[in-house]
């Protein structure tokens, strides 16, 4: 049998980590992939990474981090981690929506109003248990969400947006086909790029912008040609952390207990760096060049208005329901 590109990647990864369990002087360490640096000061996923590790200390485990992709795509990730190859990966929440589709409505436009709101729904509700249920079944385990800066907002090279009517014209970078059905229900069109290639494609004229958190262009130097950002917090700028579960169910319970204590210090680590990050994220765009612009009163509104409708077609009925439920109850 021959294998796929993704599937010789894949068994190369198996070798790669199959050495961690060969001998006893590795079997404490707790491998961690993400996507992004390994600097807690510009990254909030890094954060939750040094959280982690500190909180481990003294325990029988110790966190080894693999960044900027060195075990793989999203995709390749995600699947590691089921197989339980990769023990923690941070990951898009969107790589887990296949298996789990109820994850859909973390990335819905507008639905929250900032990320206390999602906090607060994914605490008090049962949510997080049902996202699990098909994870676990296929041997991921969601143990919850960080953010990686501020909501949201509307990054572009064109001109200062501040009403849904400025959008009409703008071709926006798109993650996904969910997120291209909002785009064009905000009046923009979109086209779907992969990520490494859209700096690219924001220079050469085959997108204007894109729909992200403002640390996304500060991190990757966007703003050198993204330099106009408007603040409309669409959705809280969430990230998932999934942990493979064969190897969680592998533990005893004091050592579930340490790993636990261990991933709510990330969570932690990771919402300080979000409080702190938030007092100063719109000087430092600033100071890199970048016009920041409000939006006019009113037009937000506007905006949840005309993509409330989307949240029918990206997900089932009685899903959609679920979320709505728990925002009434964490808001009455």
């Amino acid at each position: 049998m021959t294998l796929s590109k993704s599937g010789r990647k894949l068994a190369s990864l198996a070798i790669l980590l199959s050495t961690s369990v060969i001998t006893p002087a590795f079997a404490t360490d707790v491998k961690i992939a993400m996507n992004g640096t390994d600097d807690p000061v510009t990254n909030a996923e890094a954060a939750f990474v040094h959280g982690f590790a500190d909180a481990l200390e003294g325990t029988d485990f110790k966190a080894v981090v693999f960044p900027s992709d060195t075990l793989g795509s999203e995709k390749e990730r995600f699947d590691a981690t089921a197989q339980g190859l990769i023990e923690i990966d941070l990951a898009t929440v969107s790589t887990g929506v296949g298996m789990s589709p109820l994850l859909k409505g973390v990335l819905l436009p507008f639905l929250f109003k900032d990320s206390d709101e999602f906090d607060a729904v994914i605490a008090k509700s049962d949510l997080l248990e049902e996202m699990n249920k098909p994870l676990l079944e296929n041997g991921v385990r969601l143990a919850g969400f960080n953010y990686i800066g501020v909501g949201i907002g509307i990054h572009n090279s064109q001109h200062a947006v501040t009403k849904m009517a400025d959008l009409k014209g703008l071709r926006l970078r798109a993650l996904n086909p969910e997120q291209l059905e909002y785009e064009e229900a905000l009046g923009a069109s979109g086209t779907i790029i992969a990520w490494s290639e859209v700096a690219n494609a924001i220079q050469v004229g085959i997108a204007d912008g894109y729909l992200n958190p403002p640390n996304s262009s500060l991190r990757t130097g966007h703003t050198a040609f993204l330099v106009h950002f408007t603040p409309a917090n669409i959705s809280p700028s969430t990230r998932a952390v999934f942990v493979a579960n064969d190897w969680y169910e592998t533990l005893s319970a004091d050592e579930k207990a340490q790993i636990d204590k261990a991933l709510d210090a990330g969570f932690a680590a990771n919402r300080a760096w979000l409080a702190d990050w938030s007092t100063k994220v719109m000087a430092r765009m600033t100071e890199a060049g970048v016009t920041i612009s409000q939006l006019e009163p009113g037009e937000r509104e506007k905006m949840v208005e005309a993509t409330a409708p989307t949240w029918k077609t990206i997900m089932a009925p009685d899903a959609l329901q679920k979320y709505l439920d728990a925002l009434k109850t964490v808001n009455n």
